[in-house]
């Protein structure tokens, strides 16, 4: 049996064209779960899933049923359990359990048992109910990994609006009883931090706008936000598993963690009616040479809930490269359409404001940072409480983020040579 589970693992690792990912939602006895398989009427199967109370996947694997689908779970890895070869690398990861499941005579539900790999006897029952579907990109790897790994790429960095319908999976994991802290206020706005209990960390909502204005763009990007997070977070859990890595390196042998995620630090640092900014900072770690010590602005239009292009209020921000395609020449009045798609940075005019007006309250520290280098290369900015921009560092690799910090902090009705014309239709202040 071993030989086979093995052998069927290591077969479910193959490149496909086209094929749907089957979202299902039910119960493992009496625990909620869901499960995203490929689309049996396609051959070989493969597959995730998730206890909704834990938040990390567990990796399933074809055991090629005749008469009904039999997956194979695996178990997590550790010294004893995990058979290496000469490499390092896993070639047999540990079973945990055994699925035996059956269609329903119209195809949206599957049922059957759970057994545990090494209890012979003792089953489980599953009920399970499709809640959705999505078509893998070409090219995606057909293993647990690849499912896991195709998602969070498109969530995170292909600008594709993170839904039901184009994550259904990784969108029904974030269905649970958030935890709501108290309301606060900034500038007539008011927010309040919330947290899933499995992730702990707070990220913002808006509660009510000065003007009464609608909440609900804003509070849809700020939601998918915090599932972008949670799912880097559950990410980190399942490194506990052989089948959560393409090349079998890489596997906690110890047990797995958040990744520090936990302890990520979010602040909301402007709330108006039109424009909402905020930061996120910490130190991660799941796996790599480094742990990701970062400090990241985000800057958002209240009123579409998409990324506030910055060169629509400082005029010198500018686009240096279109995403995906770095050779392209880049169309400055296109790329203020659509952020997302392009790199930003700071002109040479902003760049030689900050040179000329940042006063480091430690000189020895700002020389040894070399600071000057780090704002012409590294310059970022946010906006903060009273319509003011706060320039800063930002994206500094790991060994000098220590050097980061706030530079420079001035009202934007102070820097009109600066501006963009269309500055204040983000600051209406700017017009008084």
């Amino acid at each position: 049996m071993r030989q086979l589970i093995v052998t069927a693992i290591l077969l479910s690792t193959t490149p496909v064209l086209a094929l749907d990912a089957i979202t299902y939602k039910g119960t493992l006895g009496r625990s909620d779960i869901l499960v995203e398989l490929t689309d049996p009427a396609e051959g070989m199967m493969t597959g995730r899933y998730s206890y909704m109370r834990v938040g990390g996947d567990i990796p399933l694997h074809n055991l090629d049923g005749i008469d009904s689908i039999e997956l194979a779970e695996e178990a997590p890895c550790s010294e004893e359990t995990c058979i290496l070869d000469a490499d390092g690398a896993v070639t047999e990861p540990p079973i945990g359990g055994l699925w035996l499941l059956n269609f329903s005579a119209d195809g949206s539900q599957l049922s059957g048992t759970w057994a545990p790999a090494d209890k012979p006897g003792k089953t489980l029952y599953v009920a399970l109910t499709e809640i959705g579907r999505r078509t893998l990109p070409k090219g995606s790897i057909l293993s647990p990994m690849g499912l896991a790994d195709n998602a969070f790429t498109q969530i995170d960095g292909d600008g594709e609006p993170f839904t039901a319908a184009t994550a259904p999976y990784d969108f029904a994991k974030m269905d649970v009883a958030l935890t709501e802290g108290p309301v606060q206020t900034l500038d007539g706005s008011s927010f309040r931090f919330v947290s899933d209990p499995r992730s702990v960390f707070a990220f913002p909502r808006i509660v009510a706008l000065a003007d009464g204005s609608s909440t609900e763009a804003a509070n849809r990007a700020l939601a998918e936000r915090h599932a972008t997070i949670n799912l880097a977070a559950f990410s980190c859990l399942n490194t506990a598993y052989s089948g959560f890595s393409y090349s079998g390196h890489g596997i906690s042998m110890d047990g797995s963690s958040l990744g520090d995620f936990d302890g990520e630090n979010i602040a909301l640092g402007y709330l108006s009616p039109t424009v909402l900014g905020w930061t996120e900072s910490g130190s991660t770690w799941c796996g790599g040479a480094h742990p990701n010590n970062h400090f990241n602005s985000f800057v958002i239009d209240v009123r579409t809930g998409k990324q506030l292009a910055l060169g629509k209020v400082l005029k010198d921000w500018v686009a240096t490269r279109k995403i995906g395609d770095y050779d392209a020449v880049v169309d400055q009045a296109a790329a203020l359409e659509a952020p997302g798609q392009y790199v930003w940075a700071a002109g040479q005019s902003l760049i030689d404001y900050v040179l000329n007006n940042f006063a480091p309250s430690d000189a020895g520290f700002a020389q040894e940072c070399g600071m000057e280098d780090l704002i012409t290369t590294n310059l970022g900015l946010r906006f903060a409480s009273g319509d003011k921009v706060v320039f800063t560092l930002e994206g500094l690799p790991h060994v000098i983020h220590a050097c980061t910090e706030d530079l420079l902090t001035v009202s934007l009705s102070d820097i009109p040579d600066l501006l963009a014309p269309t500055a204040s239709d983000y600051f209406p202040s700017l017009l008084e």
